[in-house]
């Protein structure tokens, strides 16, 4: 009799749970032991899942790499154009203003590079898990030690030795960046892949810095000779800085077409995952009705067994008799 109860309970909370969920409890049963659909549906469900951390972690990078590229737009708005003017301006205070706030804007510029997502600086490449780029001190401090050895004092030598630093895979890309290589694509569906090929070592970053790290050398005033090389040299970043706005732009016209690929794909892949959860539900799926008449019987098998338990446990040989 406890066998038999232990069983209908059994019976009853099986057929309650197929009921609540509308799935099978025993998947071989309803199957008929036929589990190659099932299995295929399984691990290709899997396997989107896989592509939705990979199109969710496209999200986050490509928007960063957006969030980054408008800051350094704000940063360098209108600056370059300002030094221009002042410049040639017969007030030096006014271009000493905007020099001081240029080389405040380079070490911003260089925060903004480091921005990290998680725990991933966005635009360090491979070596993610640190900085991207170098401090400020580091970088100028370097580039002055080239424009020394270059023998540069003229505004025109100083800027052809910083152009030369930020060009020479010794420069810039061995001090300054100090991140790694490109980061390996990213499989986001079955037939796409993300390359997320950009880092701070990009040409259009790499231009804006310089145009800006030239400000900050004017600032500094360690390599300028007097306050016309400075003007100088001070036109000539705006003049850069005017030419590096078409780059950033291209460079975030390529971060878009990357962020739009990943929309494609995490639409195609949701849309997959619920056809084929669907697909699975209609392997698994039960008779409502079928369900609740076996839970409904189950219930009334313990009934009478708990009627009949309860008339033996009255009886005696005194009642008998």
């Amino acid at each position: 009799m406890r066998r038999f109860s232990a069983g209908m309970k059994q019976a009853a909370n099986t057929a309650a749970q197929e009921l609540t969920t509308g799935i099978t409890a025993d998947v071989g049963r309803k199957l008929g032991g036929a589990f190659s659909n099932l299995t295929g549906l399984e691990s290709t469900l899997i396997r989107l899942d896989g592509y939705k951390v990979a199109t969710d972690a496209g999200t986050r990078i490509t928007g960063g790499m957006q969030t980054v590229l408008e800051q350094l737009d704000r940063l360098t708005d209108g600056v370059g154009i300002s030094l221009m003017n002042a410049a040639t301006d017969t007030q030096p205070a006014i271009l000493n203003g905007l020099v001081v706030d240029g080389a405040q804007k380079f070490d911003a510029l260089l925060s903004s590079l480091n921005t990290r997502i998680g725990d991933k600086t966005i635009f360090a490449g491979v070596a993610s898990d640190g900085p991207a780029v170098a401090s400020a001190d580091t970088i100028l401090l370097a580039i002055e030690a080239a424009v020394v050895g270059a023998g540069a004092v003229s505004a025109v030598d100083v800027e052809a030795a910083v152009s030369a630093w930020f060009n020479d895979p010794s420069g810039y890309e061995a001090v300054g960046y100090v991140g790694g290589g490109a980061a390996l694509a990213l499989s986001i569906s079955v037939e796409d892949k993300l390359d997320f090929g950009v880092t701070a070592a990009d040409p259009a970053i790499r231009d804006t810095l310089k145009s800006m790290a030239m400000v900050a050398l004017v600032d500094r005033g360690t390599v300028i000779a007097d306050a016309k090389t400075g003007a100088e040299l001070a036109f000539a970043a705006g003049s850069q800085m005017l030419q590096n706005q078409s780059d950033r732009a291209v460079l975030a016209g390529k971060i878009g077409l990357a962020q739009a690929r990943v929309d494609l794909a995490q639409t195609r892949n949701e849309a997959e995952t619920s056809a084929l959860q669907l697909a699975r539900s209609d392997l698994l799926a039960v008779d409502p009705y079928e369900a609740a008449t076996r839970m409904e019987a189950a219930q009334t098998q313990l009934e009478t067994l708990y009627s009949v338990t309860a008339r033996l446990s009255r009886l005696s040989l005194v009642d008998f008799l």
